[in-house]
């Protein structure tokens, strides 16, 4: 040890950029460990948590920075490792210079490398906001030279890893005989065909068809306490909050987090939901979900009504849930089912769009978005067991209305010669 007192300052200047390394290497694992959770409870939070949202929204120039600090850290740890290897060996030390050249490397490795990264792990969400600060700075110093880190960057990707151009589509055919010659197992393979199936049909789906409607939605005006929710329960899984001065929806919040908040003014931990217009199909409405990082879509009609609303979970139901089983769940309260030679039993939260494509009916337009909204339009007052309405060329008896806004009817398509007058144009009640 004695040999290395003369390069005490080399030493510390060498301890000092291996805690340089450190940070770092902590810095990138913590930042980027942080789930999509995470990240959306952050924009909302402190000023440090805030600042840590807008690094990792570009996270090709974060990644950038980082590293290339931690480079510059560790060519200027082994140039001093190698002036101290190069002295000692001038002086006929040879053997102590190759153990300080192993322990200068495996140093650098252990604690400046992993052990760092493994802590920063086990606290991703108090590190990452502790090194946003001095992140922020080192990502401002390279700035001006970003640019063009990253443009040589992308040629090197583009010369070593070409991207390959994608096909304009793929037929299900196409797919069902991969899966028949690649699986062996045929009950496997029909579980991965019928996936495949919906995941087809979700692009041909409207949100329409996903969507939960607006009438059987519990909505709250600001401010909303606990108390609110506990005098008129949540009958979905989201609290959804409503414009100051209209009742479209603007903000949401799934209910597990509410032990998480405050007891008053919870529209404030809500976030602002995306929209989505009824005619979109399932896959952009879930591409919408996730480029959003929202759990919850709302459905606007053409006037930019809303009309109801589509959850990420409504979407996954709609994907992996077999097609019986998914007449049976949730869904049940919105199938339809035949009773006979174009007889129907549908239920009120039923869309007019819907019904009229599934059953390939000829309905007129209508204000109202479903079933029960179409009937009590017409009648002009709450329906009851027995009302019947004449709407196009159909006939809507309704068979039960348990409360409000629920109801179960009886459509059944009438023949020209059935149809009285012009009903058959304008619609009208019996």
């Amino acid at each position: 040890m004695s040999l290395l007192l003369p390069f005490v300052p080399l030493l510390i200047a060498m301890l000092v950029l291996m805690a340089g390394s450190a940070f770092c290497s902590a810095s990138e694992a913590a930042l980027f460990y942080l789930s999509r959770d995470d990240r959306k409870r952050f924009a909302q939070g402190t000023r440090a948590q805030k600042r840590v949202e807008q690094l990792l929204s570009e996270p090709e120039r974060l990644l950038t920075s980082i590293l290339f600090w931690n480079l510059m850290i560790n060519i200027l740890y082994f140039a001093i490792a190698s002036r101290i290897d190069a002295v000692l060996r001038t002086q006929n030390h040879s053997d102590v210079a190759s153990s300080f050249t192993l322990a200068t490397l495996f140093g650098l490795i252990l604690f400046g490398e992993m052990l760092p990264k493994n802590l920063a792990v086990l606290w991703p969400q108090s590190l990452s906001a502790m090194v946003s600060l001095p992140i922020t700075a080192a990502m401002n110093v390279l700035r001006p030279i970003l640019p063009t880190f990253l443009m040589v960057n992308r040629i090197s990707l583009r010369t070593l890893l070409p991207n390959f151009e994608r096909e304009p589509y793929l037929e299900l055919r196409d797919i069902e005989r991969a899966i028949s010659i690649s699986t062996p197992d045929k009950t496997l393979a029909q579980q991965e065909e019928l996936v495949l199936h919906q995941i087809v049909w979700l692009s041909e789906m409207e949100a329409e068809e996903l969507m939960r409607p607006r009438m059987g939605l519990t909505l709250y005006s600001a401010p909303v306490t606990l108390d609110d929710l506990r005098a008129n329960p949540p009958n979905c899984d989201y609290l959804l909050v409503t414009e100051s001065d209209s009742e479209e929806i603007e903000r949401a919040m799934p209910l597990a987090q509410l032990p998480n908040v405050s007891s008053t003014h919870l529209e404030s931990a809500c976030e602002r939901v995306p929209y989505v217009p009824w005619c979109a199909s399932g896959a952009a409405t879930l591409d919408l979900l996730r480029s959003t990082r929202s759990g919850l879509a709302v459905v606007i009609n053409e006037l930019g009504e809303t009309i109801g609303i589509v959850t990420l979970d409504d979407v996954m139901h709609a994907l992996f849930a077999n097609p019986a089983v998914r007449q049976t769940s949730r869904a049940a309260a919105q199938s339809i089912e035949p009773l006979g030679d174009d007889v129907y039993k549908v239920n009120g939260a039923i869309t007019l769009r819907r019904l009229s494509k599934q059953l390939k009916f000829e309905l007129p337009l209508v204000k109202s978005v479903t079933i029960a909204g179409m009937l009590q339009e017409y009648l002009e007052r709450i329906p009851e067991p027995g009302d019947e309405v004449l709407w196009g060329n159909c006939r809507f008896t309704v068979i039960d209305s348990p409360r409000p806004g629920v109801l179960t009817a009886t459509v059944e398509r009438l023949r020209d010669e059935q149809l009285p007058g012009d009903t058959a144009a304008n619609g009208g009640a019996i």
